[in-house]
């Protein structure tokens, strides 16, 4: 073995090990980033202080006191002040996300947990103009992959990248929400298909093609000076003055029944000579039911079957009587069921011998 492994070992003797030193130093394996490169690249910070000097403007400060007065925790606005940050750099630096989980009351490690989780925040500079190509089922079936073949061969790079003069990057998205308009495309913030009038459009039923590309890529060369700009939360709805008991709150709470539970179902009476059986089916979340029976004009309280029973027997009931059924779920009142008529409960079948 010593003659074809240097650096082997070469016999064990009298507990004694003997080695041959190989003719050259042995190198090792290269690093499989080496080979392949890194998923996630380092991303070079910009300055803390310049960080900061951008994000205490007058109107974040405004935008930042009214989304927490939304909330009854800070934390709960954590989202859309992460949100804002990347709508002032078009992505989220390092100290962004230290400077949002400050803001919310929460720790650095479960606002960063919070920012790379959502594929919406961006963790590296993007181009001017991001366009988000819909790679689900419904536009993969209608041509998505040829089309962001055609648009990486076009702008020389990869999905991911961004070209070299900063303008555009290509992304791969999952549904964009305009599957009938598939294979789907969004520049930022909007839906294009193509350009028509000087703007960025989605017309009913059309959808991208390699001409429609070409157009679109043009228009975004022309107003790479002049990028659209957009509310980064679509508009925040101000003057709510604050969640209920929140200082100088207006807003009142919901009331119990704002969202009542659902009606008990299929309620179906027959009577027989033991009276009315009524049977229905319930949700695991009543915590009451009651039975009413229609006596005149109005319904009558007969009995409150438990939550968990199949049947409910009134004994005084018979063909022709009106019952309904009203649950509860809590302090929720759930409307009446449907008004079930009690019919004549069929005779069993029997069995003829053979």
């Amino acid at each position: 073995m010593s003659e074809h492994i240097k650096g082997a070992v070469h016999f064990v003797a009298n507990n004694n090990l003997k080695f041959d030193r190989p003719e050259q130093p042995i190198g090792a394996m290269p690093d499989p980033a080496q080979i392949f490169g890194h998923v996630n690249k380092i991303q070079e910070q910009p300055n803390p202080k310049e960080v900061l000097e951008k994000l205490s403007t007058s109107e974040i400060k405004e935008r930042c006191a009214d989304l927490l007065s939304r909330y009854p925790e800070g934390q709960g606005a954590l989202l859309e002040v992460l949100w804002l940050v990347q709508g002032v750099f078009g992505w989220v630096p390092t100290e962004g996300i230290r400077w949002a989980a400050n803001v919310c009351g929460c720790a650095p490690a479960h606002a960063l947990g919070v920012a790379t989780f959502y594929t919406m925040y961006n963790h590296a500079p993007k181009g001017k103009f991001m366009l988000q190509f819909c790679r689900n089922i419904s536009c993969a079936i209608k041509g998505a992959q040829p089309l962001i073949k055609y648009i990486e061969n076009k702008l020389g790079i990869k999905s991911g990248e961004t070209t070299s003069d900063g303008l555009f990057t290509i992304l791969q998205v999952e549904c964009l929400g305009s599957c009938g308009n598939g294979p789907m495309m969004l520049v930022n913030d909007d839906f294009a298909t193509d350009v028509v009038d000087g703007q960025l459009k989605m017309k009913r039923g059309t959808t991208l093609t390699e001409e429609s590309i070409d157009r679109i890529v043009e228009w975004c060369k022309a107003h790479a000076d002049n990028v659209p700009k957009h509310d980064v939360l679509g508009g925040v709805v101000k003057g709510h003055c604050g969640h209920p008991g929140a200082p100088g709150a207006t807003a009142k709470p919901q009331v119990n029944d704002y969202a009542p539970p659902s009606p008990v179902l299929c309620v179906k009476a027959e009577a027989d000579a033991a009276g009315a059986t009524l049977t229905w089916k319930g949700a695991p979340e009543f915590t009451k039911i009651v039975v009413e029976k229609k006596s005149g004009n109005d319904w009558v309280v007969v009995g409150e079957p438990g939550v968990k029973d199949k049947a409910f027997v009134d004994a005084a009931g018979k063909v022709g009587d009106e019952y309904r059924m009203i649950a509860t779920s809590g302090e929720r009142v759930a409307k009446p069921s449907a008004v079930a008529v009690t019919t004549q409960k069929p005779e069993p079948v029997e069995e003829k011998k053979v």
